[in-house]
C-alpha cells in the first residue's frame, strides 16, 4: 500500500529532473556572495564589448573529485583558450563553481505528519547548509583554475565565483540529478578588437588609409596627408607647393624640369585668350616658390626663313616674360630666348605637328637668392 502511495511523487520528482535540463549559467559577478576575480576591472563581463563568448558543457564533481570525463574536456578548454591568445586577442575566463541545492530551509520541517511524506523529506534533508555550499563550490571552482593553469591558461584571464547552491542544474528530488548540481562552469569572452587610432589623427585605424601619418599632420578624411596641389608629395613635405599639375617634381615636390608649355597661331606670338589661365597659374607657382629664376624658351615650325623664325621664337618668348611680369613676377627672375626651329615636337610636315612646334616652354633651371 505505501509503495502504490509513492508512486505519484516519484513520478512527479522525475519530470522535475527534465524541467531544469536546459539551464545554463552566465556570469554571476554582481550577485555571487563570494567571488574572486584576477580581471583588469571589476565587471569584465557584464558590460564588456565581445566578439565571441563560448560557454563550455559543464565539468561534473563526484565529491570533492573532477570526473574522468570532465578531466579530459579540460584538455578542450585550455586549447581553446589558447588559439585565441595565439592570435593575439584579448580573452577573459569565469570559472562558476556550483552545488546541489540548500538544505537549510526551515519549511521542509512542516510536512513531517505522514510515514510517506517522512520518506520524501528524507530525501532532502542531507544537512548542506548556505555555508558549506559556497564553502564546496569554491573549492570546486579553484580546483579548476589549478587544472587550467596546469595547461597553461593564466590565472590572471580567469574570474573565479562561488554559487553555491543558488543555481541547479536539474531538480534535486533525485540523487543522479543533484550530482549534476555539483558543477563548475567554464565560459570564454573573447574581447572585441578596440577601435584605436595609433598614428592619433582623428581617424580610427579600421577606417584609416594611412595609419603611420606622422603626428600632428592634417589628414582628409580617409587619414592620408593632404596633396593640395597633386604632385604626389604631400603637403608637409612639399617645399614647393602649388606646382602646377604636370609638372614633374623631386622627392620634396619641387620641378626636376618644369615646364609652363604655350601654343602659337601662324606667324604669331600673342597669348591665346585661353591660355592666360595657364599663365597665371605659373605666376601663382613663382610667387610661393621664390628660390627659382626661369628660362622662357620660344620655337616656330619648319616654314620661313632661319632669321624669321629665330626673331619670332623670341617675341613668343618675351610675350610669356611680360605676361609674367603682369601677373607680379619680378623682371631680374625671367629670362627670355629665343630658338626658331630647332627641337621640333612634332612632324613639320603636319598641320598637327607645325602647331606644336610652335611654343614656349618655360623650365626653372636656376635657384634665387630669397
Amino acid at each position: 500500500m505505501k509503495e502504490l502511495l509513492m508512486r505519484p511523487y516519484l513520478l512527479l520528482m522525475l519530470m522535475s529532473v527534465s524541467a531544469y535540463a536546459g539551464t545554463y549559467d552566465y556570469s554571476y559577478l554582481p550577485l555571487g556572495k563570494a567571488q574572486e576575480s584576477n580581471a583588469t576591472t571589476a565587471d569584465p563581463f557584464m558590460y564588456g564589448d565581445f566578439e565571441k563568448i563560448i560557454r563550455f558543457k559543464a565539468l561534473l564533481f563526484d565529491g570533492k573529485t573532477l570526473s574522468a570525463d570532465s578531466k579530459e574536456y579540460l584538455g578542450t578548454i585550455a586549447k581553446t583558450v589558447g588559439e585565441y591568445k595565439a592570435r593575439g586577442q584579448k580573452v577573459g575566463v569565469t570559472i562558476i563553481g556550483h552545488t546541489q541545492a540548500l538544505t537549510d530551509d526551515p519549511n521542509e520541517n512542516a510536512i513531517k505528519s505522514h510515514v510517506y511524506a517522512e520518506k520524501v523529506v528524507s530525501w532532502f534533508s542531507r544537512g548542506l547548509d548556505r555555508n558549506t555550499s559556497e564553502r564546496i563550490s569554491e573549492g570546486y571552482a579553484k580546483k579548476v583554475q589549478a587544472l587550467l593553469a596546469d595547461q597553461d591558461v593564466d590565472k590572471n584571464l580567469t574570474s573565479l565565483e562561488y554559487r553555491g547552491g543558488q543555481d541547479e542544474a536539474f531538480s534535486d528530488a533525485t540523487s543522479e540529478g543533484r550530482d549534476l548540481s555539483n558543477r563548475v562552469m567554464v565560459t570564454l569572452y573573447v574581447y572585441a578588437p578596440e577601435e584605436i587610432d595609433s598614428d592619433s589623427d582623428g581617424v580610427l585605424d579600421s577606417q584609416d588609409a594611412c595609419p603611420e601619418t606622422p603626428k600632428g599632420v592634417a589628414v582628409d578624411t580617409k587619414g592620408c596627408p593632404f596633396d593640395t596641389d597633386g604632385d604626389g608629395v604631400n603637403d608637409y613635405l612639399d617645399q614647393c607647393p602649388g606646382t602646377p599639375i604636370s609638372f614633374n617634381v623631386d622627392a620634396v615636390g619641387c620641378p626636376l624640369k618644369a615646364t609652363l608649355q604655350l601654343n602659337f597661331a601662324t606667324n604669331s606670338y600673342l597669348i591665346d585668350t585661353g591660355l592666360q589661365s595657364k599663365v597665371a597659374v605659373f605666376a601663382e607657382f613663382l610667387k610661393k616658390n621664390s628660390q627659382y629664376k626661369i628660362e622662357i624658351s620660344g620655337y616656330t615650325d619648319s616654314i620661313g626663313s632661319d632669321m624669321y623664325n629665330l626673331t619670332l621664337s623670341f617675341l613668343r618668348a618675351n610675350a610669356v616674360r611680360k605676361a609674367l611680369i603682369n601677373e607680379g613676377i619680378d623682371p631680374m627672375r625671367l629670362n627670355a630666348t629665343g630658338l626658331g626651329k630647332s627641337s621640333p615636337i612634332g612632324n613639320n610636315q603636319t598641320a598637327e605637328g607645325r602647331h606644336a612646334n610652335r611654343r614656349i616652354e618655360v623650365k626653372l633651371y636656376y635657384y634665387y637668392e630669397k
